[in-house]
């Protein structure tokens, strides 16, 4: 009997596993963001974000900033020109976290993105739980969200031309927070050279922090100089 189960158990382990076959249009959209790191980019931005919490009136920051391949620089905040102080508190806070850009279409998609058609039979990629880092709001919340990128294949290239990150569901952390809804999303068209580039982005969320409620609303316009 032992020799039947040492046998059995070696033939196991010389019987190769088939692996999945690699979807040709996922592998290929893959490598397009790739093949657009973030010191191949440059672009401007215009930042307006409208924040309310409780009964308060709302309030509206606005600012300008421009990304050359290395460096993130405030250009004004508020409508005024972006002083010393405004610089060193942006690029902090930008150095922990990565730069917004079409190469993170790699990071969302390069692991266990499931292909499905939308109502209109469009190609979709559906991502049930980001990988860790993609989504920090002061804790990561990338394990919680759910991801669907449209897929624009009208071109000789295709590319993701929408994407869409929303929480799956309520989330409550630390005993004291809790997020009730949270919504990316990305548009994208091709730019300088006809590489894909990150053209709008719309984040919205909703939520209670030591029991006072609260909603913020960011709206980005990029520029694509490179």
């Amino acid at each position: 009997m032992k020799a039947i189960i040492a046998l059995a158990l070696s033939a196991l382990s010389l019987s190769p596993v088939a692996a999945a076959p690699a979807d040709p249009l996922l592998v290929q959209i893959v490598a397009g963001a790739r093949a657009v790191p973030p010191a191949s980019i440059a672009f401007e931005r215009s930042v307006r974000t409208l924040a309310q919490e409780g009964a308060a009136a709302p309030e509206t920051q606005l600012r300008t900033e421009r990304w050359d391949g290395k460096v993130l620089t405030p250009l004004t905040v508020g409508g005024k020109p972006a002083s010393a102080e405004d610089v060193a508190r942006i690029r902090k806070a930008a150095a922990a976290r990565p730069i917004a850009g079409y190469y993170r279409i790699a990071d969302y998609l390069g692991g266990k993105a499931r292909r499905v058609a939308d109502a209109q039979g469009r190609t979709v990629y559906r991502v049930e739980g980001l990988p860790k880092g993609s989504i920090d709001i002061g804790k990561d919340i990338s394990a919680n969200l759910v991801a669907e990128a449209l897929v624009d294949t009208s071109g000789p290239v295709p590319f993701v031309s929408r994407l869409r990150i929303m929480l799956a569901k309520p989330l409550s952390f630390f005993l004291v927070a809790k997020l009730d809804t949270f919504e990316v999303v990305n548009e994208y068209k091709p730019g300088p050279g006809g590489r894909p580039a990150l053209v709008r982005q719309t984040q919205s969320l909703a939520g209670a922090q030591l029991g006072k409620a609260g909603t913020t609303r960011t709206e980005t316009i990029y520029t694509p100089t490179r």
